[in-house]
């Protein structure tokens, strides 16, 4: 799941969220309702991280003698 709100021209804020399973069980069961019950039953692993860019406009901050 994604999240992204543009603040101003050229900046974002991205929030996302991932759910992950894994199951290292090289075991192959020909049966639907196993498999869907060890892949329910594996551990899971969740992120959610948060990544802001700000767009600093270099032409702009030079005409305001700021820089």
């Amino acid at each position: 799941m994604v999240y992204t709100w543009q603040f101003a021209p050229g900046s974002f804020v991205n929030i996302v969220y991932k759910n992950a399973i894994y199951e290292g069980n090289q075991d192959i069961d020909s049966n639907y309702f196993k498999n869907f019950n060890n892949t329910i039953s594996s551990s899971q692993n969740n992120n959610l991280s948060l990544k802001i860019i700000y767009y600093l406009d270099y032409l702009q901050l030079k005409k305001k003698k700021i820089i």
